[in-house]
């Protein structure tokens, strides 16, 4: 929907320094708001001066007298944004530049995408979702390995091995080296797009699991949020006698991940940064497999990062075979060889481990 603040404000950015026009941010919202923060952290930390635009209006970052913030809404102001844009940089955790609304601009000298999941670039995201981009801020070696093959309409762009700040973050606020040695809370996390069908399946799981005594916690995707509310009011609804059950609407998992013992999902790249963050075990629906990528081949979605995991470190069950949980949560042996398969995927796959805020504060340097 217009808003004239959002016509004033880019007429602002238009008018701005193009000391602020180095480096320019563009954020869809609050859901993504604090992906961005160890990157506005860098600049500054190094005082270096940007633009933050976002789509929403309320700002994620303290005023500094190096930085700017924008709001463009999600009307036509933005697509003029975007095709107008005049900077030497622009980062983003937005993909499919230039397949929607995103338009490159001329002016522009380098679009820059950072990852907000883990997962394989090949099968969750649309075919020539990242092809735009000039430089890929790469979130773990699989993606630099998958980036290798793919196809860029500029051939001279660049992956940087950057790593995936989030896990770094929950680290340092998580015992991570403690042993899960008795299940008492346990987080539920699905991923969007068959809300219909599999909240069926997650209501039997909160029953089954409320019966046996267990702290619940139902935290759906933010893009079920936005689009599928009525299904989340249905599980409301259901469970509102239950003590031990809530559900989480919080932009930020932080609390989630670190106030639960276990994480149960589908194809949802939270349980894999959950585990690999806080060393905590993870159970997995054998449902359909999330796939956006129509042009994705067999053996990538049979090798997708998320199948790795699932295979390598997480437990799955089939969606008939529910009661196949409690088997898991009282087997001694997984949850004390948990860490370790942790401690070995993390060494395999991980970039800059414990260290993506310095990795990002060169980067940032280097464009500066």
């Amino acid at each position: 929907m217009f808003n004239f603040k959002s016509i004033s404000n880019y007429k602002l950015f238009l008018k701005a320094n193009k000391l602020f026009k180095n480096i320019v941010f563009y954020s869809e919202g609050q859901e993504y708001d604090h992906f961005y923060l160890p990157y506005v952290n860098a600049c500054l930390d190094e005082n270096i001066p940007f633009s933050y635009v976002s789509s929403e209006e309320k700002k994620p970052f303290k005023n500094n007298d190096l930085s700017k913030f924008f709001y463009i809404g999600k009307s036509f102001v933005r697509t003029l944004f975007f095709s107008s844009l005049e900077c030497e940089n622009l980062i983003t955790t937005t993909p499919d530049l230039e397949n929607f609304y995103l338009k490159k601009s001329s002016k522009c000298k380098n679009y820059i995408y950072f990852f907000h999941s883990m997962c394989s670039v090949n099968v969750i995201y649309n075919n020539n979702a990242f092809s735009h981009y000039d430089t890929i801020l790469c979130a773990n070696k699989f993606h630099t390995k998958e980036f290798q093959s793919y196809y860029f309409s500029n051939k001279n762009r660049k992956l940087i091995d950057i790593g995936y700040p989030k896990i770094d973050e929950l680290i340092v606020n998580s015992n991570s080296e403690k042993t899960t040695e008795k299940i008492e809370s346990i987080l539920i996390a699905p991923t969007w797009g068959d809300e219909k069908e599999s909240f069926k399946i997650y209501i039997k799981i909160i029953k089954f699991l409320l019966k046996n005594n267990y702290n619940i916690t139902f935290r759906p995707h933010p893009v079920s949020l936005l689009k599928f509310n009525k299904f989340i009011n249905e599980i409301q609804k259901k469970f509102l006698e239950f003590s031990n059950f809530k559900i989480s609407c919080k932009k930020d998992n932080l609390d989630d991940y670190l106030s639960n013992d276990m994480i149960i999902s589908d194809w949802s790249g939270s349980a894999i940064e959950y585990s690999l963050s806080t060393k905590k075990p993870c159970i997995f629906l054998n449902t359909k497999q999330k796939i956006r990528n129509k042009e994705s081949t067999d053996y990538e979605k049979n090798n997708s990062f998320e199948n790795i995991f699932r295979s390598s470190v997480g437990k799955n069950i089939e969606t008939e075979n529910i009661s196949e949980i409690l088997n898991f949560i009282n087997d001694k042996n997984y949850l004390n060889s948990y860490q370790k398969k942790i401690d070995l995927f993390r060494e395999k796959y991980l970039h800059n481990f414990r260290n993506t805020d310095s990795a990002i504060k060169k980067f940032i340097k280097t464009i500066s």
